[in-house]
C-alpha cells in the first residue's frame, strides 16, 4: 500500500535537535522543513501550510502555544504535535484544549512520532486498541460499547468520575468510527473559539457550564454542521442534576442521543495490574531507564488500593516509580479503609456513591438472569416498575 508523504514542520529554537529531528524524519520519505524560533514558523504556516507542524513549546518571544493557535486559525488547519518537558503537563493539556492533536515528553523518540504521524495519515495502527486493556468485564463492556458508539454519527455523551479516562474514550471513538482525513479537536465547552466544519469535536465538562455556557453552547449545537460529530465528557448522574436545574435539559438531551459510562479504575480489578505494568513500560522507554520489577508485594498493594484518582492516579504513580524507584511507589499506595469502604476525602458524595452501588447491583442481577428483568426483579425482591424505574434511571434498559 502506498505511504502518504507529508508536509512537516518542525519548530525548535535549540538548532542543532530541530535540524537533527527534520534529517531523520526526512530520510523517512516526508518533506520536512526545519525553523527556529515562533515568529518564521507562523510565517511559512500562513504562507504555504504544512499537514503537520512538530514544535517545542518553551520558545522565546513567541512559544509553542501561539504557534499552535496560529496554526489552528489557518485554512486548511495542520494538525500540530507538541513537545513538552517533563512536568509540564498543565501547558499540555492547555495545548490539547487549543485543538493540538498530541503532546509528547521530550525526549522524543522516532518510534512515537511515527504512530502520531501515522495516525495523520490515515494508517490504522493499533495504538488505541493496544493501549486499552480489558480483562476486567467491566471494561469488556466498555469496548463493546465504544464500538457500537463508533459505528453511528450520532453524538456522545461520556460519563465517568475524574481521571477514568472519558477524553480517551473519545478519542477511541473518533479512531474506530472516524473517516481517516477528518481532525479531532478537543474544544473548551465554554469559549469562543471556532470548531472544525467536519470530523469530530470533543467537549470536556459541559455538565461544570453555568447557565449561560451552557445556553451559548445548546446554541452552538443547533447550529453546527452534520459532517460534525460532537462527542462529550461529564460527571456521572446527568439525569439527576437535569431533575435539580443544575444541568439544561436541552443540553442533555441533545448530547446524551448515546451514553458510554465508563468504569472506576476500581470497578476495573483485573486490568489493574496489567495497566500497571505496561504504563511502567512505556514511562521507562520515554525517559530511557530500566523497567522496575512488580514484586508480588506490590501486587498486592495495588490489588487493595482504593484508587480515588482512578487511571490518573495510577499512571502517576508508574511514573514516580520509574524515575523514583520502589520507594515512591511505597510512599504513594495507600491501603483501602478496614470494611470495603470507600475512602472519605475531600470530593467523596455518598449519594453519588450509593447509585454506583445500585447501578453495579443491578447491572449484575441481569447479568445472573441473562437480561431477563422479571427474573432479576425475583433476585433483587423488587417490584416491577420500580425495577424499569432503577433500569431507565441508569440507562440499563
Amino acid at each position: 500500500m502506498s505511504r502518504t508523504r507529508l508536509r512537516i514542520l518542525v519548530v525548535d529554537d535549540n538548532r542543532s535537535s530541530a535540524a537533527a529531528l527534520a534529517r531523520l524524519l526526512g530520510r523517512a520519505g516526508d518533506e520536512v522543513e526545519a525553523v527556529f524560533d515562533g515568529a518564521s514558523a507562523i510565517s511559512v504556516i500562513e504562507a504555504n501550510p504544512p499537514d503537520v507542524v512538530l514544535t517545542d513549546l518553551r520558545m522565546e518571544p513567541i512559544n509553542g502555544l501561539q504557534v499552535l493557535q496560529a496554526a489552528r486559525a489557518t485554512k486548511p488547519a495542520p494538525q500540530v504535535i507538541v513537545f513538552t518537558a517533563h512536568g509540564e503537563v498543565d501547558t499540555a493539556v492547555r495545548a490539547m484544549r487549543l485543538g493540538a492533536l498530541d503532546f509528547l515528553t521530550k525526549p522524543v523518540t522516532l518510534e512515537q512520532l511515527a504512530v502520531r504521524l501515522d495516525r495523520v495519515r490515515g494508517v490504522d495502527t493499533d495504538e488505541v486498541p493496544s493501549a486499552f486493556i480489558a480483562e476486567a468485564e467491566s471494561s469488556q463492556l466498555l469496548v463493546s460499547l465504544l464500538q457500537r458508539a463508533a459505528a453511528v454519527p450520532s453524538p456522545v455523551w461520556i460519563e465517568g468520575e475524574f481521571g477514568t479516562g472519558r477524553t480517551f474514550c473519545a478519542s477511541m471513538i473518533h479512531k474506530l468510527g472516524r473517516d481517516p482525513e477528518e481532525p479531532l479537536r478537543v474544544v473548551d465547552p465554554g469559549s469562543e473559539e471556532d470548531w472544525p466544519s467536519s470530523g469530530t469535536v470533543v467537549l470536556p465538562e459541559v455538565d461544570q457550564l453555568d447557565d449561560a455556557s451552557q445556553w451559548r453552547l445548546v446554541r452552538r449545537l443547533h447550529a453546527s454542521p452534520p459532517t460534525l460529530r460532537v462527542l462529550a465528557t461529564a460527571q456521572p448522574d446527568a439525569p439527576r442534576r437535569v431533575v435539580e436545574g443544575r444541568l439544561l435539559p436541552e443540553l442533555f438531551y441533545r448530547l446524551a442521543v448515546v451514553v458510554v459510562p465508563v468504569p472506576t479504575l476500581a470497578e476495573r480489578a483485573a486490568d489493574i495490574i496489567p495497566l500497571f505494568r505496561q504504563s511502567l513500560a512505556r514511562y521507562a522507554e520515554r525517559y530511557r531507564l530500566e523497567v522496575p520489577e512488580v514484586t508480588p508485594t506490590m501486587e498486592r498493594q495495588l490489588r487493595s488500593h482504593a484508587w480515588p484518582g482512578n487511571m490518573r492516579e495510577l499512571l502517576n504513580l508508574a511514573e514516580r516509580t520509574v524515575v523514583l524507584g520502589s520507594e515512591a511507589f511505597d510512599l504513594v499506595v495507600r491501603e483501602k479503609p478496614a470494611g470495603g469502604l470507600p475512602p472519605l476525602e475531600d470530593g467523596f458524595s455518598l449519594s453519588r456513591y450509593l447509585e454506583q452501588v445500585e447501578r453495579r447491583i443491578l447491572k449484575e442481577a441481569l447479568r445472573k438472569t441473562g437480561n431477563n428483568r422479571t427474573e432479576a426483579g425475583k433476585l433483587l425482591s423488587v417490584e416491577r416498575n420500580t425495577l424499569r424505574y432503577k433500569l431507565r434511571k441508569y440507562k440499563l434498559l
